[in-house]
């Protein structure tokens, strides 16, 4: 491993006086516990940025038996959060999720996501750190000689013609394409929603002096399964992002110490929720890997902290 180290660092160099503008870096995996973890960081630092690719979205038996008791320590939000700290915020961290499935399953019995679970994969990076979001991956005959079908806006059951020279075609059955198509339109929504909310995500994460709790009710599957994170809305007042990382409905009440005028949810063609307690409580409700997202008028005065 230290002599791969080295020749991605020489190879750097080379870039770097070729093309100093250039980007260098590499993509990892998302095992990040021992005794992987040291290696881990040292390639995730050693990049102009921090990318690896993360897809919890898999066969539940495969997971058990392979990741056991260590999945919950390999989920995105630790991922995502080790490559942000380990940077100390200061350097792109990107998350590659998982949008496609392998046909047979093998060794990588990745499953298509729902659309839920894709935006929530998506909003659990972005509460973690991730600066950027890529999607593995598009349908075409490359991936699909990998035995991958991915997402596509016009997805076919196959891209070659069976024949010499031609192995693989791996024919798509109907519910493939329905869910391939299904996704594509899930990210272009996604992508619709984070480029609205850009300018929130790429200001500095609201500080601690305007307050808040969060109450889980409900069978949560984990300790913590509501992720959380506020920002400046650039009209003044917050957003407030959220996503529930747990296979669980759950009912979650948000109380802010200082009080607000209204706490209305983007992006789900739906009023503003009932504020209570002196203008200072909301609930809303959470589907298995759910993701809100609130605009927030009123309470404290808005503190910047770096995030």
């Amino acid at each position: 491993m230290e002599g791969r180290f080295q020749e991605f660092l020489d190879y750097r160099t080379l870039i770097k006086a070729a093309a100093p503008d250039l980007p260098v870096f590499i993509n990892d995996v998302p095992w990040v516990t021992e005794p992987a973890t040291q290696w881990w960081v040292k390639w995730n630092t050693a990049g102009d940025v921090a990318c690896h690719d993360n897809y919890p979205v898999m066969h539940r038996r495969w997971r058990a038996r392979t990741i056991g008791d260590e999945e919950a320590k390999s989920g995105i939000p630790r991922t995502v959060a080790l490559a942000a700290a380990v940077n100390h915020e200061k350097k792109p961290v990107w998350l590659i999720v998982g949008a496609f499935r392998v046909e047979g399953g093998g060794s990588f019995p990745f499953r298509f996501p729902t659309p839920m679970q894709l935006r929530a994969q998506v909003y659990a990076a972005l509460v973690h750190g991730a600066t950027g979001i890529i999607y593995f991956t598009w349908d075409t005959y490359v991936c699909r000689d990998g035995a991958v079908i991915g997402m596509s806006p016009d997805p076919r059951v196959q891209y070659v013609t069976p024949g010499p020279g031609v192995p693989k075609p791996t024919p798509a059955r109907p519910m493939d394409l329905a869910e391939a198509k299904g996704l594509w339109m899930a990210a272009a929504q996604i992508n619709g929603e984070l480029r609205e909310l850009t300018p929130s995500l790429f200001s500095r994460t609201v500080g601690p002096d305007v307050a808040y709790k969060v109450d889980v009710k409900g069978e949560a599957i984990t300790d913590d399964p509501v992720r959380c994170l506020l920002k400046p809305h650039p009209d003044g007042g917050y957003v407030l992002f959220t996503v529930n990382v747990d296979d669980a409905v759950l009912d979650v009440t948000y109380e802010f110490a200082g009080g607000l005028r209204s706490a209305g949810p983007l992006f789900e063609n739906r009023g503003p929720l009932e504020l209570t307690d002196e203008q200072k409580r909301f609930t809303d409700r959470y589907e298995p890997f759910d993701v809100h997202v609130y605009r927030l008028v009123g309470g404290q005065e808005q503190s910047t902290t770096e995030h």
